[in-house]
């Protein structure tokens, strides 16, 4: 019975680092401090021309948006 139990909490903490590793890997949408998330944290959509035609193809401005640049 007890390695039934031991067996039960050792996967219950595999699911539960898993799932904790997986959220950890998840990146936020947009730049930090930009019109989209600023919007966003207002529950709002991004009112500029060139983030509204970006939703539409469900894509992120990348005008707004910019990839982080490679340290070289």
């Amino acid at each position: 019975m007890k390695l039934v139990k031991s067996l039960a909490v050792l996967a219950f903490a595999a699911a539960v680092m898993v799932s904790v590793a997986m959220a950890a890997d998840e990146k936020p949408k947009f730049k930090a401090g930009g019109c989209c998330d600023k919007a966003q944290k207002d529950g709002k959509e991004c009112a500029h021309k060139c983030c509204v035609e970006a939703a539409k193809d469900k894509k992120v401005c990348e005008k707004c948006n910019a990839p982080a640049k490679k340290k070289a």
